[in-house]
């Protein structure tokens, strides 16, 4: 089951990114932190844009989408991160469902993009693409170029242009 996360799943979110993406400073502590203080910025953090994964009740995966900017504009786009899934739950669609419930929500608010960094393996199916390639390119901080990544989500509007600036919990 999918559901918006509410304030009493944050111990199991928090949770949930720390053992997903492994213990350490530059591992799920790091992940989990990123997504704490991603919540705690109420500039940045949209609640209805935040989901978890339940399974026989228990929060098993968990996503949010909060806002970066464009370089040298007012403009803001929504990033898709952090996901994650307790490694004992992966590979049964509940990172899929976190996907898909994240680019409908984003869509149903009238955003016409969704950007994330990740695995284009993973995240082409869902119809993300090469950012740069459609002129957005990635922040400084990212791994890859060809790992950011963008989903039309209103093919008839004007897509933003330019550098992307991760949020602040990002940068650190």
């Amino acid at each position: 089951m999918i559901r918006v996360a509410v304030e009493a799943d944050w111990p199991a979110i928090l949770e949930v990114h720390r053992t997903a993406f492994g213990a350490g400073a530059r591992g799920g502590d790091d992940v989990a932190r990123i997504a704490q203080e991603l919540r705690d910025s109420v500039d940045l953090y949209e609640r209805d844009l935040s989901f978890v994964a339940e399974e026989d009740g228990r929060v098993v995966g968990h996503v949010m989408n909060t806002w970066s900017e464009i370089e040298g504009s007012d403009i803001r786009v929504l990033q898709f991160s952090p996901l994650g899934v307790l490694p004992n739950f992966q590979r049964r669609g509940h990172g899929s469902a976190l996907v898909r419930a994240s680019l409908d929500a984003v869509r149903a608010k009238g955003e016409p993009v969704l950007v994330l960094e990740g695995d284009p393996k993973f995240y082409a199916r869902f119809g993300f693409v090469r950012a740069d390639e459609l002129g957005l390119l990635p922040p400084p901080e990212a791994l890859a170029d060809w790992a950011f990544q963008v989903a039309i989500l209103d093919p008839r509007a004007d897509l933003p242009q330019g550098r992307v600036v991760y949020s602040e919990p990002f940068r650190h």
